[in-house]
């Protein structure tokens, strides 16, 4: 039992440690055995607070049963592609510009933990200032990662930007070219599975939620 609390307390160090853009963090976890544990553990709590506050959305656009499950489950393999993705593009980038680059393992590791902004991705859902707070937590993840990533290479903080900019740009890119076909490959799996429709609106595509497909009873609410 005090194992568990002494890792659940370096969880919430480590989660502090990104917050506040800490340098000292990453060589902190360094020293640990379990720092994959902590890191991973970080990103799924970052992905439930996210699918937590896709759920509430579905809720209220009357999305029940298996539609429900199956845009939670779309959504939240969607999420972790486009980070494991990051974490690639990351680790190329900076073993063409950069001296030694760290070996996948630890790529894998710095993004993971630079989802703890993430943590408050519930708070999207505010009414008016939720896509403002969306914006910032994605940028407040993009600083923590560029701190990470010159952890990572142990370089000045300009290429470390550049090797930064080059994952997160590539990830957006993948998010946006994605939607429609991760969309309709997932409609005809519903439709095969439930025999109803299922379908991406042009209003999912701009919620910032872009692999959350909601279905047409979106939109006719929206013409009510």
């Amino acid at each position: 039992m005090a194992g568990f609390f002494d890792f659940l307390a370096a969880v919430g160090h480590a989660i502090w440690g990104v917050w506040t853009l800490d340098s000292a963090t990453l060589t902190w976890l360094e020293g640990r055995p379990d720092s994959f544990e902590i890191a991973f553990t970080i990103a799924v709590l970052a992905g439930a607070s996210i699918l937590l506050g896709d759920s509430v959305v579905l809720f209220l656009n009357r999305v029940r049963g298996l539609r429900f499950a199956f845009s939670l489950l779309l959504n939240g393999g969607a999420m972790v592609l486009l980070y494991v993705l990051q974490a690639v593009v990351i680790g190329l980038v900076g073993s063409l510009i950069l001296d030694s680059p760290p070996v996948a393992p630890f790529v894998i590791r710095g993004v993971m933990l630079s989802t703890a902004p993430l943590l408050f991705g519930v708070l999207a859902l505010v009414p008016y200032s939720g896509p403002a707070i969306a914006r910032f937590l994605q940028a407040w993840g993009v600083v923590a990662l560029w701190v990470i990533v010159q952890q990572l290479y142990d370089v000045a903080l300009l290429p470390a930007l550049w090797v930064t900019l080059a994952g997160w740009g590539v990830m957006q890119v993948m998010s946006w070219a994605f939607a429609r076909p991760v969309a309709f490959i997932g409609s005809k799996i519903f439709a095969l599975v439930s025999g109803q429709p299922f379908m991406l609106t042009g209003r999912d595509l701009l919620s910032g939620h872009p692999f959350m497909p909601l279905g047409q009873n979106v939109e006719a609410q929206e013409t009510r």
